[in-house]
């Protein structure tokens, strides 16, 4: 494996791995993140990222940007942290004795937004990638579990009220994804659930097809340090996950399916341990907002610095999206909705997406001679819920190549 990175790929992940510790980032992120009836409004979250996570520099090499590559990976850390946090406590009111396994949990994206909610003393992490554990362990203080690519293998001690496994079950073959369902669930207790995440046959990229077995595998991924052919990128029907669920746990043993649960992507899947357990709670699920910052442009008029700001922003909730919220420079501006994104209505397949667009064009303020404007933008539905699109500089600075 070639482990050389480019001078230019190291210098624009150092400069996102000190932003996202500065005050003004680390504050925006800390304010998106509702307390539960077990935890205290958050002001403080640890935001140091180990130099080998995968998902922020894939980000940056998607993006080529520090807000927005830092923007994406902790928008979807906050939703995810909100989907796992609303499962659990549906299933467990009482969150004060729960012990929650995240397992495949990487460099902790979502766990050190977990270990606010919850006592660390409570979770338990787990990952083929041993440095990652010993950084999650290390940073945010939770219980350290080595995983391997054998489920056989992993045999801890303890038994989980609930287990949260992200972007694990999207990337396995058809062996590996059976022989891990069967381990996961032999590790729940009594009243434990396993909620997974997939890649549905919807998300299937144009002229691909569906194999009758339920399952497509293709031996590629995000993450090249973990071998392709066990963790490459699959797509499953909902029938192929209730034949496996079946295989595993007994005939017609329940499950729950949350369409476009993770991030507004994958489905999010719950299985009991017990088969007479009630996921009816599961209707109460709120995907929350969610969308994206298209264009984000400083340009000049005759006298005027000016921003050019557009995108989208939906809620499958049926509480809608009430507005874009802008702040820049202490002035505050809201956006309606208003912009015709057939391009979103037609990714989603979602007749309700066709209005979801937004634009506007602002004076740029600059908050110091010194600094540049520090910009904050969110998707705000009528019930209050926020998601944030994007935290940063205005303009950043250019990157040697």
């Amino acid at each position: 494996m070639n482990t050389e990175r480019p001078a230019h790929t190291d210098t624009i992940a150092k400069q996102a791995r000190e932003f996202a510790e500065s005050k003004v980032f680390s504050d925006v992120v800390a304010g998106y993140m509702a307390p539960t009836n077990a935890s205290k409004p958050v002001s403080k979250i640890n935001m140091v990222i180990h130099p080998n996570d995968q998902m922020l520099d894939h980000s940056l090499k998607h993006f080529n940007s520090v807000g927005t590559a830092l923007s994406q990976y902790f928008g979807v850390a906050l939703q995810q942290h909100r989907s796992a946090q609303q499962i659990l406590s549906l299933f467990h009111p009482d969150l004060s004795q729960v012990k929650v396994l995240d397992f495949a949990c990487g460099y902790g994206r979502m766990l050190r937004l977990l270990s606010n909610s919850l006592s660390p003393k409570q979770i338990w992490a787990a990952d083929i990638q041993h440095d990652a554990v010993d950084f999650v362990s290390t940073q945010f203080g939770v219980n350290p579990l080595y995983s391997g690519s054998d489920p056989e293998q992993f045999n801890p001690p303890q038994r989980f009220d609930f287990i949260w496994v992200a972007s694990l079950f999207s990337h396995l073959p058809e062996a590996l994804f059976h022989g891990w369902l069967v381990k996961l669930t032999s590790l729940l207790t009594d009243n434990g659930v396993l909620c997974f995440s997939v890649h549905d046959e919807a998300l299937l990229s144009p002229g691909q097809t569906m194999p009758q077995s339920g399952i497509a595998f293709a031996a590629h991924s995000e993450n090249k340090d973990l071998d392709q052919e066990e963790y490459g990128t699959s797509h499953v029907t909902e029938a192929y996950v209730a034949a496996v669920v079946e295989r595993a746990m007994g005939a017609s043993h329940p499950y729950f399916r949350i369409p476009r649960g993770l991030a507004y992507q994958q489905d999010l899947y719950a299985v009991p341990k017990t088969a007479t357990r009630d996921l009816s709670v599961l209707k109460n699920f709120r995907w929350g907002p969610w969308g994206w910052v298209d264009e984000r442009r400083l340009f000049t008029h005759g006298n005027l610095d000016l921003i050019r700001l557009c995108g989208w922003a939906t809620s499958f909730d049926a509480s809608p999206i009430e507005h874009i919220h802008i702040s820049q420079g202490g002035i505050h501006t809201t956006v309606p909705l208003s912009v015709l994104r057939t391009d979103v209505e037609g990714v989603f397949h979602d007749p309700r997406l066709r209005d979801s667009g937004w634009e506007v064009t602002l004076a740029h303020f600059v908050e110091s001679a010194k600094a540049q404007s520090f910009i904050e933008i969110s998707a705000v539905c009528a019930d209050g819920t926020r998601a944030l699109l994007y935290a940063g500089l205005m303009a950043e600075p250019a990157t040697a190549a």
